[in-house]
């Protein structure tokens, strides 16, 4: 069965300005996840996971129901932690995949994580700005744990403030909720960018036990 190669790089190798992204991925809990990286994949198989994708009932569901492969599948955030091993603890994310913690202050993020004084506002503040550690780990972010389209991530979003925020604090972020309600997000709005958590949908589906290698015949890239 051809496979797309999940984008894998190796957060050790950044010595060059002696950034510790290792240490930072271990403060939010996701220094596991790397591996995970290197998960191959089906395009064509995770877009039938967010085509499929239907809401559980209310503004904040606690799960989404998807169907692959004549397989239905409940999918919720104890799921994501169980079977992905990925961390649930932490700050959760929100229903629109952003975060909720009033207590935070992006104009002090800005002056924090940045080598400006806050002059711009999140959405337009280009990634150049950001410290060489932070650089990388919001590399990482934008192409690994959060993917988007390539032409947005040289923009720093307010969700990548209070993440690289709390990584630089100490705080863990709960993973399983960024996941899953970003799921939910994409398979609504029918996401049509970058195929967002494809190593990680295809090691569910082995999870459970769902065999796709003999049911795809033709794999290509979407």
């Amino acid at each position: 069965m051809p496979i797309y190669p999940s984008f894998s790089i190796n957060p050790a190798g950044f010595n060059k300005y002696d950034m510790d992204v290792p240490s930072l991925l271990h403060v939010l809990a996701w220094s596991s996840l790397v591996e995970d990286m290197r998960f191959n994949y089906c395009p064509e198989v995770v877009r039938k996971f967010y085509v499929n994708i239907k809401c559980g009932h209310g503004c904040n569901p606690s799960f989404f129901t998807t169907i692959v492969f004549d397989y239905e599948i409940k999918v919720t955030p104890q799921l994501l932690t169980t079977l992905l091993d990925i961390p649930h603890s932490g700050f959760l994310a929100g229903t629109d995949g952003e975060f909720t913690d009033r207590g935070f202050s992006f104009t002090a993020a800005l002056k924090t994580l940045t080598r400006d004084i806050g002059r711009f506002y999140p959405t337009q503040l280009a990634v150049g700005r950001l410290h060489d550690d932070l650089k990388v780990l919001h590399f990482f972010i934008t192409r690994c744990f959060l993917p988007r389209d390539l032409s947005s991530t040289d923009v720093l979003h307010s969700s990548d403030l209070y993440i690289l925020s709390n990584a630089r604090a100490g705080r863990q972020i709960s993973y399983a909720s960024l996941m899953f309600h970003h799921m939910i997000k994409y398979g609504m709005e029918y996401f049509s960018g970058p195929l967002p958590f494809g190593p990680q949908i295809t090691k569910l589906l082995y999870k459970l036990g769902i065999d796709i290698r003999d049911k795809i015949t033709l794999c290509n890239v979407l």
